[in-house]
C-alpha cells in the first residue's frame, strides 16, 4: 500500500509540474503560432511522444487548419493541412469535444486512419481546444509504440486543451483590439482631413473660379489679389498636411502623454517660431490610450487654431492631475476673439472649436473655450475621475 500511494503521489506531483509549466508558458504574451508551438514543444517532451498536432478552426471555410506540428513528414502535412469538420479521428472529436485514444491498428469503425498508419503511428490521440464551451479547434499527440493514457493524464490533457483555448482566446482579443486601433487611427485622419484640409481645397476651388473670371473680365489687380489668396490659402493647406502628419507620428511613437504633449510643442515652436512651455502638476494618472488620443487630438487642435488665427508670442500647456479630475489647459497670449460675435467662430473655416468639444465628450470630458478681443484664449479639458476609464 505504501509504494502503491508514492506512486500515486509521484504521478500527482508529475502532472502538476506539467500543468504548471503548461499554464506558465501559456499566460506569456506572444503570437498565435508561438504559443501553440510552445504548447505542443512542453506536451511532447512531457509524455515522450513522437509527434503532434494543432489544428485551429477556420470559421471563413468551415476547416481544421494545421496550425503547427513537430515529428510529421512533409507527405502528411500536405495530407492533412486542411480537413473538413467531419472528417476522421480530428474531425470527430471536433464535433464532439470529447477525447479519445486508441492503436491505429484497430481503429473505430468507419475510421481508417490511413495517414497516421503511413506515418507509422501506433497511437493516436486528439483533444478539443475550448474556450468557454466554444470549440476553437483539436491538438493531436501521436506514438509509435503502443500507449496507453490513463485517465488521470487524459484528464490532465483535456484541462490543457482548455488553457490553450483561453491564450488562443486573449491572444486574438488583443488582435481585434489593435485592428480596432488601427481602425480608430484611420477614422480619426479621415475626419481630420474632411474636417481642415477638405474645406480649404474647397476654398481655393472659389478662388480659382474668381480667378478665372476677373481674367476673363480683364481685372488683372483683381486677379493679381485673387492670386495672393490663392497662394496663402495653399501654404495654409500645405501646413495643415505637415501638422496633420506631425501630430500622427506623435501619437505613435511617444510613450506617455507628457512626452507626447512636449514632442507636439517642440514641432509646434518649431514650425512657427512662437514660444512654448509645458507644466505638469500632480502625478501621472494611468489612463486608456483611446483617451490619451483624444486629449493630443484637442491639443493639437488647440495649437492648430493658435497657429492659424491667434498671432500670439506665447503658449502653455499645464497637465493638471489628481485623483478627482484630470485637467489639460492650453493658454495663448494672442488677439483672442469674441465667441458669441466673432465670424471665424461661426463659419465653417473654424469648426475646430466643435470638434474639440466633440472630442471631448467621446472620453467623457468637457472642453471649454474662454476668450475676449486683447486677451488671448484658454481651452480647457476636464476629464472627471467617474467618467474616466482607467487601465
Amino acid at each position: 500500500r505504501v509504494e502503491a500511494e508514492t506512486r500515486r503521489l509521484a504521478q500527482r506531483n508529475r502532472e502538476l509540474g506539467i500543468l504548471y509549466d503548461v499554464t506558465s508558458f501559456l499566460s506569456e504574451p506572444a503570437p498565435l503560432e508561438t504559443l501553440c508551438e510552445g504548447f505542443l514543444d512542453r506536451i511532447k517532451t512531457a509524455l515522450g511522444a513522437d509527434g503532434g498536432a494543432v489544428r485551429l478552426y477556420m470559421p471563413q471555410s468551415e476547416k481544421l487548419y494545421l496550425m503547427t506540428h513537430d515529428g510529421l513528414s512533409d507527405d502528411f502535412v500536405a495530407s492533412e493541412g486542411q480537413m473538413n469538420c467531419a472528417d476522421c479521428l480530428c474531425g470527430q472529436v471536433f464535433q464532439t469535444s470529447s477525447p479519445v485514444a486508441f492503436d491505429t491498428a484497430n481503429p473505430p469503425p468507419g475510421m481508417r486512419l490511413r495517414t497516421c498508419v503511413r506515418e507509422g503511428f501506433a497511437t493516436a490521440t486528439a483533444f478539443s481546444i475550448l474556450y468557454d464551451k466554444q470549440r476553437l479547434g483539436v491538438y493531436n499527440i501521436y506514438f509509435r509504440r503502443p500507449q496507453a493514457l490513463s485517465e488521470q493524464e487524459v484528464q490532465l490533457l483535456e484541462t490543457l486543451g482548455q488553457h490553450l483555448g483561453v491564450a488562443i482566446e486573449n491572444q486574438r482579443l488583443k488582435s481585434r483590439e489593435k485592428e480596432l486601433a488601427v481602425s480608430e487611427e484611420r477614422n480619426l485622419l479621415a475626419q481630420e482631413l474632411h474636417d481642415s484640409i477638405a474645406q480649404g481645397l474647397a476654398f481655393l476651388n472659389i478662388q480659382v473660379q474668381l480667378l478665372q473670371d476677373s481674367l476673363k473680365k480683364g481685372r488683372v489687380d483683381e486677379a493679381l489679389q485673387t492670386a495672393g489668396q490663392l497662394r496663402e490659402g495653399v501654404q495654409e493647406s500645405y501646413d495643415d498636411v505637415r501638422e496633420l502628419l506631425v501630430h500622427f507620428r506623435t501619437r505613435v511613437h511617444q510613450s506617455d502623454l507628457d512626452s507626447a504633449i512636449n514632442a507636439a510643442l517642440e514641432k509646434f515652436e518649431g514650425q512657427t517660431g512662437i514660444k512654448t512651455d509645458f507644466e505638469r502638476c500632480g502625478s501621472p494618472v494611468p489612463m486608456p490610450a483611446t483617451d490619451e488620443i483624444q486629449i493630443m487630438h484637442i491639443v493639437q487642435e488647440s495649437l492648430s487654431n493658435i497657429r492659424k488665427h491667434a498671432r500670439a508670442g506665447h503658449v502653455q500647456v499645464v497637465v493638471d492631475q489628481d485623483m478627482t479630475n484630470s485637467r489639460v489647459t492650453v493658454v495663448d497670449d494672442g488677439v483672442g476673439f469674441d465667441p458669441q460675435t466673432d465670424p471665424n467662430c461661426q463659419s465653417d473655416r473654424h469648426v475646430g472649436l466643435k470638434i474639440m468639444r466633440e472630442r471631448a465628450h467621446r472620453i467623457g470630458g468637457e472642453c471649454r473655450i474662454t476668450s475676449q478681443p486683447g486677451q488671448g484664449t484658454c481651452v480647457t479639458l476636464t476629464l472627471p475621475k467617474e467618467n474616466r476609464e482607467t487601465v
